[in-house]
């Protein structure tokens, strides 16, 4: 980044061209710095491009989930009451459901579906990493914060956060999440700034909370707050026909990642 003479700083590329003398010695160099805020811009316009094209293809993933199973059946069929819902949802079910599928549903549905789509797998992150993930950081907030950086939870403002395995979220970073859930703030790793945002919250887990709240692992405040619409997907035992879909989603969601 460089300032321009009016102040505003803009992202830039530095080419260096090195002088030679007939010897080979330096004598000098050419640097040439271009500015590549349309670069941004229009690279921006194409990953915005592809996420909508990925939703679209989600969509009719699910569509041709509808009446394979009885109990789907029933799922699907009020999922668009529950997309146009502002209340948080908690989807519970065995790996390999389809907990993200619904999840994606659930936005592509809701009023909400311009907005983005922001998904964290709180299982794949240690507790102090998560944190920072899910509600940024400050330059200087812990060793390698060398820049501010904004949380999942300030990119899905106006939209939807799902948060994917939540029964692996240390109680520490539940209490953060309970604050955004009660009041809609909370402040980045390091800050004491506090953030407003506005975003709805989809969970998904593979674990029964209720005996985590019994053991003290999951706090029952928070398991109520995102329990307000509750989604029990059947197993894939009871629904045989589901599985070369469901295969077909993983293995395009592990290509992409």
């Amino acid at each position: 980044m460089v300032r321009r003479r009016d102040g505003v700083h803009i992202p830039v590329s530095i080419n260096t061209d090195f002088l030679l003398d007939k010897e080979g010695k330096l004598i000098g160099l050419i640097e040439v710095i271009r500015d590549i805020s349309l670069v941004r811009e229009l690279s921006a316009k194409v990953e915005e491009v592809s996420e909508l094209k990925h939703r679209l293809g989600e969509q009719t993933k699910l569509d041709n989930m509808v009446g394979r199973c009885p109990r789907m059946q029933d799922i699907m069929a009020k999922l668009p009451i529950i997309a146009a819902s502002k209340s948080s949802v908690l989807i519970t079910g065995e790996s390999g459901t389809g907990k993200e599928l619904i999840a994606c549903a659930l936005h592509a549905h809701s009023p909400r579906k311009h907005a983005p789509f922001v998904v964290v797998n709180c299982s794949s992150l240690s507790e102090g990493i998560l944190e920072s993930e899910i509600f940024g950081h400050v330059k200087g907030a812990f060793t390698n914060a060398y820049f501010d950086k904004p949380g999942r939870f300030e990119i899905a403002n106006g939209g939807t956060i799902f948060l994917d395995e939540i029964g692996e979220m240390s109680v520490a970073t539940q209490v953060k999440l309970l604050g955004v859930l009660e009041r809609g703030q909370f402040e980045r790793v390091g800050s004491n700034d506090t953030i407003t945002v506005d975003v709805r919250v989809i969970a998904a887990t593979n674990r029964n909370l209720e005996e985590a709240v019994q053991q003290g692992r999951f706090r029952e405040d928070l398991y109520f707050r995102i329990r307000v619409i509750p989604i029990v997907l059947p197993p894939l035992r009871e629904r045989t026909g589901d599985i070369p879909l469901l295969v077909n989603h993983f293995l395009e969601k592990f290509n992409r990642e």
